[in-house]
């Protein structure tokens, strides 16, 4: 006989159900059974239109929790299978350097942003927003590959060669071309020589940022501070502006980080 004190019932759906998070949290899962979906399977699967299913479809990818390929058909995204960082001083790093990125996006009147790294991702802490038409998008919350974000190659940048080689040889990191290592390795040399990273159009197309590692009192790197931009004004705006701005931005969270203990 079932155990019902080890196996309680499955809960029923609620009546205040919210009826679009209940739609988004479906799609989650037949992303996750079926790997692909087009508008037309999900439409059909949640009984709702096409564009409704397209909106839904287009929360999912804006916060990273499916592609669009090629094809139209949309993929799992790296948000998908990303466990809880387990980190509990990422709201106190967060909450100091807010201020900085404020200022630093002002100053910029660009996009600045504060990540983390987890194994072979990132993960974006806070997004302050460039007051501008044509400032890149909200990136809070979202995971992107280490090896493509400008963040994430300086902060692989602090690892040796072969470290770098070890944590992309287990696991689904390990699907890492030779080529994409590679590259990885050209990128972590330069960023190690120069103290910054750079990313154009490796993430998101008409994008490209800047990124440097951020080091706590031991010198230990804890994240790191991109600028992002239009790819089509990066490289003159990089050295006469993005670049100071941004070196001179963690020069200052270094200096507040010097006083405080994130462990």
């Amino acid at each position: 006989m079932r155990n019902l004190r080890t196996h309680p019932p499955l809960p029923e759906r609620p009546s205040i159900a919210v009826e679009s998070l209940d739609r988004g949290l479906r799609l989650l899962q037949l992303l996750r059974d079926y790997g692909a979906l087009r508008v037309a399977d999900a439409a059909q699967q949640l009984g709702v239109s096409r564009s409704s299913a397209h909106r839904l479809l287009q929360t999912l990818v804006f916060r990273g929790f499916a592609v669009q390929n090629e094809a139209h058909v949309y993929l799992p995204g790296p948000s998908m299978d990303a466990g809880p960082a387990r980190l509990e001083w990422t709201r106190d790093f967060r909450r100091l350097c807010q201020p900085h990125l404020e200022v630093l996006s002002r100053r910029s009147r660009e996009s600045a942003n504060l990540m983390i790294r987890v194994g072979t991702n990132v993960r974006f802490l806070v997004t302050v927003r460039a007051r501008t038409v044509e400032a890149t998008h909200d990136r809070d919350g979202v995971v992107m590959p280490a090896h493509e974000a400008s963040g994430g190659k300086a902060l692989l940048a602090e690892l040796t060669d072969d470290q770098i080689r070890e944590i992309y040889t287990a696991g689904p990191a390990a699907t890492l071309t030779e080529a994409a290592m590679a590259k990885l390795l050209g990128d972590a040399t330069r960023a190690r020589a120069h103290g910054y990273a750079v990313n154009v159009e490796e993430t998101e197309r008409g994008v490209a940022a800047v990124g440097t590692a951020v080091h706590d009192r031991w010198g230990t790197p804890v994240g790191a501070v991109t600028l992002s931009t239009r790819a089509d004004r990066f490289a003159e705006r990089l050295p006469s502006t993005l670049l100071p701005l941004l070196l001179d931005s963690r020069a200052q969270i270094e200096r507040d980080l010097a006083d405080v203990d994130l462990t």
